[in-house]
């Protein structure tokens, strides 16, 4: 008594049915559409809302849990569309009168001939929180912290304090992950990934791996072959960056500068050449020094924007020159979490030909042909080898 995958519905240890169990996104979507005359069962995961549009015919739908245990039992008309059942992992489809006869109904353990899960793809799910104000929780993110099997937080106590604000219990799901136990939570999320589990992962606010823990988590789930998902929403980073009015095509996300030492050397003395938008997290306490640092770096005139407290009720962000940003932060206490947006490097000025005249005429004394020292100049000097070129032509004729 086996459906078209050789699979069979089994409740309460009875098997009671043929199911076919739909695959993929395509097939779950199709659902019962054009099946009359069905046996066996058709079995969606996940899923969580039905449609009965262009159904000939009613049917029986099953919401089941992640373990298989059966929530809810309606029967749909054509024509209609379901409410979520947000605690739903997989829906069983039936012909309209076989609920009742093969015993499915709430409080029901429903299972496959195989024991395979009822869940289908366990994943972990990288999820963006508000960076200040609560406003910007996303349904999405609603929906994922209210479905999720494990909660996965750098603070707790913060993300209970979130799912209570979003209506979502958290209960015993939640499970501290930060920086000094990331490493060994990762192989135990890993394992409850693989039996199915959905693990949504949060920081402190904004978006987990950014200057936050998440990345490490990532590359073992990556490493092991389970799937990662991601639910974009705020980030300091990218907030600051289209705020600051400077070059947003291209961009280099620094995060925390080393706090001291030869690396932070390194990192200044890279900021102070690149030809790109540079943005910096840094802490009230040491916003004063990191600006000093780049003056140093970059000289008096670099622009930079300072955004602190982004989406916060003291919101503000400060255009200006580094010279000027160092004054401020010397008049005033530095409050809330600082980005940084830095202006592009300017680039080197273009030789005039006086320039590039007294250059070509050292080659050609020299002993270079024109041709070698129109190569050599407009390479030392960034100037068009066309240029330098008819230069050194006009020189040697003039001798």
């Amino acid at each position: 008594m086996a459906g078209a995958d050789g699979a069979v519905l089994v409740v309460d240890g009875r098997e009671v049915a043929p199911l076919e169990v739909a695959g993929t996104r395509g097939a779950r979507r199709r659902g019962l559409l054009g099946r009359d005359g069905l046996a066996g069962a058709l079995l969606l995961v996940p899923c969580r809302q039905v449609h009965t549009v262009g159904l000939r015919f009613a049917i029986d739908v099953v919401w089941c849990d992640r373990r298989g245990r059966v929530l809810r039992v309606a029967t749909m008309a054509p024509g209609r569309v379901s409410r979520p059942v947000w605690r739903a992992r997989a829906v069983i489809e039936v012909a309209a009168g076989s609920a009742g006869p093969w015993g499915l109904c709430p409080g029901a353990t429903v299972r496959t001939c195989d024991d395979a899960p009822m869940a289908s793809d366990g994943a972990l799910v990288l999820v963006a929180t508000p960076i200040g104000n609560l406003g910007d929780l996303s349904p999405r993110v609603v929906e994922v912290l209210r479905t999720a099997d494990v909660i996965a937080a750098e603070d707790t106590r913060r993300t209970r304090a979130l799912c209570t604000h979003a209506g979502v219990a958290a209960g015993s799901r939640l499970v501290a992950v930060h920086a000094h136990n990331e490493r060994q939570r990762a192989e135990e999320l890993v394992e409850r990934i693989r039996a199915g589990a959905r693990v949504a992962f949060v920081t402190d606010a904004g978006m987990p791996g950014i200057s936050d823990p998440g990345e490490r988590l990532v590359r073992v789930c990556v490493a092991a072959g389970v799937r990662v998902e991601v639910v974009p929403g705020p980030s300091a980073a990218l907030a600051a960056l289209v705020v600051s009015g400077f070059p947003t095509d291209r961009f280099a996300f620094e995060g925390f500068l080393p706090r001291s030492g030869k690396e932070r050397a390194q990192r200044l003395a890279g900021l102070s050449q690149e030809q790109r938008t540079s943005v910096l997290f840094e802490s009230p306490r040491r916003v004063g020094a990191t600006l000093t640092d780049l003056l140093g770096a970059c000289g008096p005139d670099r622009g930079v924007a300072i955004a602190r407290e982004l989406t916060k009720l003291h919101e503000e962000v400060w255009r200006g020159t580094l010279a000027d940003a160092v004054g401020l932060l010397a008049e005033r206490e530095a409050r809330g979490e600082h980005v940084l947006v830095l202006a592009p490097a300017p680039g080197p000025e273009a030789a005039d030909d006086d320039a590039v005249v007294a250059a070509l005429t050292d080659r050609l004394g020299a002993g270079a042909s024109a041709r070698d020292a129109a190569a050599e100049v407009a390479a030392a000097l960034g100037v068009p080898k066309r240029r330098a070129y008819n230069l050194a032509v006009r020189l040697r004729s003039d001798r």
